[in-house]
């Protein structure tokens, strides 16, 4: 190979190089400039839905509604009972020991019950297990 011939094929690969550093620095533009669009797109729609594929959700904030006394605090986690019943708990504070960390809801969002004063400033987790036939609910503080 002559010197010609390798100087013009590297002049090739850097041209190609940088056309390849163009076309993506160009996507990624494209990306970063639509990105606030989309964003605006979700925040005002009626509807929002997330997730992909299979894993479709539809997002309902005034699903589950609480009475007046009681108020949403940091929520940690949630779970499922065999009947649909959610239950939610949150971490509250510690000078509310008379506001439940556990509120319950049916499957249709209505509220239940509240319980669990003892763990108002600490509720971490919930989960439901069936052990024995019997649904037990676990709560980590």
């Amino acid at each position: 190979m002559t010197d010609a011939q390798s100087s013009a094929e590297g002049t090739s690969q850097t041209h190609s190089s940088r056309r390849r550093f163009l076309a993506a620095s160009t996507a990624g533009v494209a990306a970063i400039m639509a990105a606030p669009a989309v964003a605006t797109a979700s925040r005002t729609s009626n509807e929002t839905i997330i997730g992909e594929g299979e894993y479709k959700y539809r997002v309902n904030h005034a699903f589950a509604q609480l009475p007046d006394k009681y108020t949403w605090q940091t929520t940690h986690n949630v779970a499922l009972d065999k009947a649909g019943n959610l239950y939610v708990i949150h971490e509250g504070r510690r000078d509310q020991k008379d506001h439940p960390s556990i509120f319950v809801f049916d499957s249709a969002g209505k509220f239940i019950r509240a319980f669990g004063c003892q763990f108002q400033g600490g509720g971490h987790g919930i989960e439901v297990r069936e052990e024995g036939g019997q649904e037990f609910l676990y709560v980590a503080a």
